[in-house]
């Protein structure tokens, strides 16, 4: 069962004692924890514990392990993520089921809470506190508006009978540490991606290692990127290292990435201080490419990465852009609807369906006098009221027309809604006659201009920018550029060019990868400690197999990491 492993991951296997993996990427982690486990269910007194982060990972894990291991095993193997585990512990206290929140429940006991405690927070502002209390990560002062927003939030809680999300762990850790719960009897614990454990995971872990477990951690403190979300990360390892005087093992072994990657990606890392000293190995050894390009605008860079990336797709290697942020990815997705290019956006809602998108082509649609009707929406999102709207239909049926001032103020209308209606109806006027002259980008600046002018929210304003950046792009009327924005291409496929975050791309792995946008003002990303940024540009970096490129567009200085990772420019 152990012939399919390398040394170090061999070591990590035959283990039995309290074991820390560090693990680089791509180093076959969870293939060392599916073996392990099945050697460890070889014991027929054994009783193995395999926890994740994910309900995903969770099943993927127990698959593979049973695959190895064979059915008659099935018994002695619990897994699961963390949550759930603890969830199934106090379940069975008093044999007593427990409810738990949704989050339309959490929202509205939240808001009750605060209306209770006169406390003047925003709901989505009360839900960070709520769970760092919870996690462990900070402790409210007895009297402070946080200790009473918790208790009132508690009390809520419990008079409609439910638990929340982090009640699931909390509880069965005080249930142990009260000994009212009894930890599970696991002979062996092994427990993945532990550099993203926060304090109450790491308290559950410690209690089933104090309880008799014998404890393997895998982790890489260098891909730790949930700081936001209180992950321990290399003062997790490390405590837990030292505490229970685990043997320590490093799996630098990488299988994904070309040397070329890996060195510059390791060169990046090293610049981290706090971080568990590492010697990196390519087994697939030299033949990547690595380099930094310079664009003059956003879609200048995601025209280069949509046209460098169709032929490979095409031939059947897999392809992504990441980005830092979520609205980074909007230019990329304009140019990717623009050339047809199938693709699949993984993080983030798509701009092109916000309303704002739809209203867009819905007035393009009158503009071009396919559509007769359906000025309500255009009006309503200028302001119109729905009593002046329906004064204008009661006078003038479902097609609406331009009027005398005098005439609008007749039917009800204030001065100031018949100048803003009559303004309105000039323009549309102007817009029609120039798509009768085919002047179609002149129509759609200016329905963009108009549009613009009336936009509350920056989603809003994107929307709208997205949607003519798209429209701006291709050929032909409104209405067949309309229809060609309607295709599905925007779908999880094995050609799809794959569009996510950096955050989101963990885990994962293409044969060709290219970062957009890595500037100074993007990322790092100055709310979050410069170490983090840096793994998360790592991560990043080490999701490539074959060819990384990383791009920057010239109105901003490229980001620091390039520099400090050495990559060559083009």
């Amino acid at each position: 069962m152990l012939d399919g492993l390398n040394p170090q991951q061999r070591e990590v296997a035959r283990s039995r004692q309290h074991c820390l993996a560090v693990a680089c990427p791509g180093a076959g982690k969870t293939k060392t924890i599916a073996t392990k486990a099945a050697a460890l269910l070889q014991e027929p007194r054994s009783l193995v514990g395999a926890v994740t982060f994910s309900k995903d990972a969770a099943v993927e894990l127990r698959e593979r392990i049973l695959k190895l291991a064979g059915a008659a095993a099935k018994t002695r193997l619990i897994a699961g993520t963390f949550h759930s585990l603890g969830f199934r512990q106090i379940g069975r206290q008093g044999g007593k089921r427990q409810d738990i929140a949704s989050d339309g429940d959490r929202t509205g006991l939240l808001m009750r809470a605060l209306a209770e405690t006169g406390l003047n927070w925003k709901v989505e502002e009360a839900v960070p506190v709520i769970e760092q209390l919870k996690t462990g990560v900070t402790h409210a002062i007895e009297g402070s508006p946080e200790a009473i927003l918790y208790e009132a939030y508690q009390e809520a809680l419990a008079r409609n009978g439910k638990i929340d999300f982090q009640d699931m762990l909390r509880l069965s850790i005080a249930g142990m540490e009260s000994g009212e719960i009894e930890p599970y009897a696991f002979t062996h614990l092994l427990v993945d991606e532990f550099q993203d454990t926060d304090p109450l995971q790491y308290r559950w872990v410690e209690l089933h290692a104090a309880a008799g477990a014998c404890v393997t951690v895998v982790g890489d403190d260098d891909q730790s990127i949930y700081g936001f979300r209180a992950a321990m990360g290399f003062r997790g390892m490390e405590g837990f290292a030292s505490k229970f005087e685990a043997q320590r093992v490093v799996l630098g072994s990488n299988y994904r990435c070309r040397a070329e990657i890996l060195a510059v990606a390791d060169r990046l890392i090293q610049h981290n201080t706090d971080r568990i000293p590492k010697v990196l190995h390519a087994e697939k050894g030299a033949g990547g490419i690595v380099l930094a390009r310079r664009f003059n605008d956003e879609y200048e860079d995601a025209a280069a990465a949509v046209e460098a990336f169709q032929p490979r797709l095409r031939s059947g290697q897999s392809c992504a852009i990441l980005s830092r942020t979520n609205r980074v990815l909007d230019a990329i997705e304009a140019v990717c609807r623009s050339y047809g290019v199938k693709y699949y956006r993984a993080s983030g809602r798509s701009v092109l369906d916000q309303p704002e998108g739809a209203l867009m082509c819905n007035l393009l649609q009158i503009v071009q006098r396919v559509k007769l009707n359906g000025l309500d929406a255009v009006l309503g999102y200028a302001g119109m009221s729905t009593r002046d709207l329906t004064a204008l239909h009661n006078a003038m049926g479902a097609t609406l027309a331009q009027k005398q001032k005098k005439d609008l103020v007749a039917l009800g209308l204030t001065e100031d809604t018949a100048t803003a209606y009559r303004g309105f109806m000039k323009r549309l006027a102007e817009w029609q006659a120039l798509c009768e002259r085919q002047f179609y980008s002149l129509a759609l600046a200016g329905v963009r201009e108009w549009m613009m002018t009336y936009v509350r929210k920056e989603a809003a304003e994107r929307a709208i920018v997205a949607t003519y950046d798209v429209i701006s792009r291709l050929n032909g009327s409104f209405s067949e550029r309309i229809e060609f924005l309607k295709r599905t291409n925007n779908e999880p496929a094995p050609d799809a060019l794959v569009l996510t975050t950096m955050h989101s791309s963990k885990g994962l792995e293409w044969d060709h990868v290219w970062i957009t946008r890595a500037e100074e003002n993007v990322v790092p990303d100055q709310k979050s400690p410069e170490s983090e940024e840096r793994r998360l540009f790592y991560v990043a970096m080490t999701r490539a197999r074959e060819t990384l490129t990383i791009s920057s567009v010239r109105k901003n200085p490229p980001t620091r990491f390039i520099h400090e990772s050495q990559v060559p420019e083009a």
